[in-house]
This record gives structure tokens, C-alpha cells and sequence, in this order.
């Protein structure tokens, strides 16, 4: 509303500035005045119908969103889910072959290495 207050506000006040300054004859003046607010007029009508289909195609995106991101979502959460659900035994079963893994690595730092081993004793 504070828009259409101000842009109605400028209007009146450039038109009031535009007769105090003109330097133009009256009916000429009335013809430039008629063409400045038929002008602005024209201006207004096409900001309005901007508007009009703005608002048009967020009703337009909004529909499509809610018709294909919504149920293309709900989709990809439940094949997530079923691909979790189908894939914890073989995670698990990997898991234990890395502790494996990771024992018998620390096991072989436990053992001493061929420096620290005693000589064998010579025959």
C-alpha cells in the first residue's frame, strides 16, 4: 500500500511541477498532460497485469512442486531407506572382517622384530 501512496504522491507532484514550469501555451500544455497520464496509466495497467501472471506462475510452480518434488522425495526417502535396511548385514560383516584386520595388525607390532629376536645357538 505505501507503494501505490508514493508512486500516486510523485505523480501528482510532478504534474503540479510540470505546470509551474511549462512554458507552453494552454491547450498544448493539456495535450502533454493528457499523453503524460494516459502514459501513466498504460504504465500502471502493465505493471498490473505483470503482476497478475507473476503470481500466476508461483500458483503454476507451487502446484508443480507439491505434484513432482513431493512424491519424488517420499520416493527417494523410502528406497534409502529399504537400500539401509538391505545393505546393515553386509556393513556389519565388514565391520567385523576390519577389527580383524586392525587385531591381527596390532598383534604383529606386538611381536618383537629380528633385532630384538635372541641368536639361535650355533652347532
Amino acid at each position: 500500500m505505501k507503494f501505490k501512496h508514493g508512486f500516486l504522491l510523485g505523480a501528482l507532484t510532478g504534474t503540479v511541477y510540470a505546470l509551474l514550469t511549462a512554458k507552453k501555451t494552454g491547450p498544448q500544455l493539456q495535450q502533454e498532460i493528457a499523453a503524460y497520464f494516459e502514459g501513466l496509466s498504460d504504465g500502471v495497467g502493465q505493471v498490473r497485469e505483470s503482476v497478475a501472471q507473476f503470481s500466476q506462475s508461483l500458483t503454476h510452480l507451487s502446484d508443480e512442486l507439491n505434484n513432482t518434488l513431493k512424491p519424488a522425495m517420499k520416493d527417494i526417502t523410502d528406497r534409502v531407506e529399504t537400500f539401509e535396511f538391505e545393505t546393515a548385514p553386509r556393513v556389519d560383516a565388514i565391520q567385523k572382517h576390519v577389527e580383524n584386520i586392525n587385531d591381527a595388525v596390532s598383534n604383529l607390532d606386538a611381536m618383537p622384530t629380528a633385532d630384538q629376536r635372541e641368536p639361535l645357538p650355533k652347532h
